[in-house]
């Protein structure tokens, strides 16, 4: 078990300056390819974080729409965070047609992993995998010394991981788990690929060399000079390649997406203070800003469809019916509710488009943790706001702003404020707390005690605070 600080890393982890794409223009970029001719050509390139998961991601999920053919890897990678090296490979699994890694330049530690989750491996002349040792690496980026115990379990737990994914897709087991595990070692038949104690990392023309009776090449099943040799090696004819190119976005979904349960927390206190003043302004509108970018990142990070985001905005409809047309009824508001909810969980869940219509438990397993920790945070807030914040000028004057529509005036410009204390008046608005009540020939802004008071009620003023005026019911 690792500290939350520590981030698993597969080393090494890149320092160059981002590749540039080495497809030229051969390639066909259709905005929306279909048909069974189409393969999706899918970057990875530079470390691999989540910002990449979210391009392979839409590249998956597209092809999977689009009834692409096959899928094509198109790999330059020193390696990078394990977490995201695990989610690529669950995404790549996804694909049900043949799935190819073209090793572009280098495949190094997690781009190695990622590779043994296709079918196919290619590579391009003097290019090399290998190196997947796992190391921890903490949040300033140095590399962590560990215990040997935690070291070897570490170890472990990656070597079944890689064998795993090297056996489902016919791979040589032994080959992957050499270049994570410097123990093992790697042996075929009387040859000696490499010594125990080492890490194994293979050149091109090492990884298609023939070992074994029968004879079977090691781990490439060839070199190719570029994606259009490979697909004409593969047998595929009239083929459309589609390049999924980022879009620069992805690093923005990522933040957003990271700070998710912070934007739920302050939108449903947002929601929930203006539900209690039974108002709508600045409040109101900063809590759906904060929903709307919880929305607009998951759907950049191809989580969350626009279908989503109409529901919020439905429940958020159905919530102001509630509290400004129908209030008490609590049809209207929980239903609304209802849609809020369902809308933020579904906007967390990885679908895909050949998936089933709900979502299983392992899908909501990660959205039900952030949103219960928004739950929590919601509650605490709220109980902090209901017992300090209405005591302070501050929260005092945005009630009244809320109310007023933006303007607080003095209660009354040539009478002194004392001279106010005890006079009466009537209420002409709801005062949920805040509103307005005709004290003498005035309009004033007022706020109760916390009771709420309906409109043309008597009321009676019991203190003044500055342009704070406290009233009571009569």
């Amino acid at each position: 078990m690792f500290a939350d600080t520590n981030t698993p890393v597969l080393a090494p982890v890149s320092t160059n300056p981002a590749a540039t794409s080495l497809l030229g223009t051969n390639i066909a970029a259709a905005a929306k390819p279909a048909g069974s001719n189409v393969v999706y050509v899918i970057p990875v390139r530079e470390d691999i974080d989540k910002s990449l998961v979210y391009i392979v991601r839409r590249g998956v999920k597209e092809a999977i729409a689009n009834g692409a053919h096959a899928i094509i890897l198109d790999m330059d990678t020193n390696g990078g965070r394990g977490d995201s090296m695990e989610d690529i490979m669950e995404l790549v699994g996804e694909f049900d047609g043949p799935t190819y890694t073209f090793i572009n330049k280098k495949a190094y530690s997690a781009g190695a992993f990622i590779s043994a989750a296709t079918k196919h491996i290619y590579m391009s002349p003097g290019s090399v995998i290998g190196a997947a040792a796992p190391m921890l690496v903490g949040a300033g980026g140095e590399v962590e010394k560990t215990p040997d115990t935690v070291e070897r379990k570490f170890v472990s737990a990656y070597a079944a991981k890689i064998r795993a994914a090297a056996q489902k897709n016919g791979h040589n087991a032994e080959v992957f788990e050499a270049m994570v595990n410097k123990v093992k070692g790697l042996k075929i038949g009387d040859q000696v690929i490499i010594k125990e104690g080492e890490i194994l990392t293979l050149t091109n023309v090492e990884a298609e060399k023939e070992y074994g009776t029968p004879p079977k090449k090691l781990l490439s099943e060839g070199t190719v000079a570029d994606i259009n040799e490979l697909v004409q090696k593969v047998g595929l004819t009239n083929v459309e390649l589609h390049d999924v190119k980022p879009t620069g976005a992805e690093q923005v979904a990522s933040w957003i997406t990271a700070i998710a349960p912070l934007l739920l927390l302050l939108g449903m206190l947002g929601i929930y203070i203006e539900v209690k003043l039974q108002t709508f302004g600045l409040i109101g509108v900063l809590a759906i800003l904060c929903f709307v970018v919880y929305f607009f990142g998951h759907y950049i990070a191809g989580l969350s469809g626009l279908e989503f985001l109409a529901l919020f905005a439905l429940g958020v409809i159905l919530i102001l019916i509630e509290v400004f047309a129908f209030p008490g009824t609590m049809l209207f508001g929980a239903l609304g509710a209802l849609f809020i909810i369902v809308s933020v969980l579904m906007a967390m869940v990885d679908r895909f488009p050949n998936g089933p219509v709900l979502p299983t438990l392992p899908q909501l397993e990660m959205p039900l943790m952030k949103f219960s920790i928004a739950i929590a945070g919601t509650l605490v807030g709220a109980i902090v706001l209901g017992k300090y914040l209405p005591r302070t000028a501050l929260f005092n004057a945005l009630v009244l702003h809320t109310a007023s529509g933006g303007e607080i005036t003095a209660p009354m410009a040539d009478t002194k404020a004392e001279s106010l204390v005890g006079a009466t008046g009537t209420s002409t608005t709801p005062l949920r707390p805040a509103g307005k009540a005709m004290i003498g020939d005035r309009l004033m802004d007022v706020v109760t005690e916390g009771d709420h008071i309906p409109p043309n009620a008597p009321v009676k003023v019991v203190a003044v605070e500055g342009n704070r005026v406290v009233v009571t019911k009569a």
